[in-house]
C-alpha cells in the first residue's frame, strides 16, 4: 500500500511540475502566430 501512495504522489508531483513548466514555455497564440498580415485579437 506504501508503494501506490508513493507512486501516485510521485505521479502528482510530475504532472504539477509539468504543468508549471509548460505555461512557462509556451508562448499566447496571438504572439506564437503573428503575421504582418494576420488578424489576432482579444475581443
Amino acid at each position: 500500500m506504501k508503494a501506490f501512495i508513493a507512486g501516485s504522489a510521485v505521479a502528482v508531483l510530475l504532472a504539477v511540475a509539468a504543468a508549471f513548466v509548460l505555461d512557462t514555455v509556451n508562448k499566447p497564440v496571438d504572439t506564437a502566430y503573428t503575421t504582418q498580415s494576420a488578424r489576432v485579437s482579444h475581443n
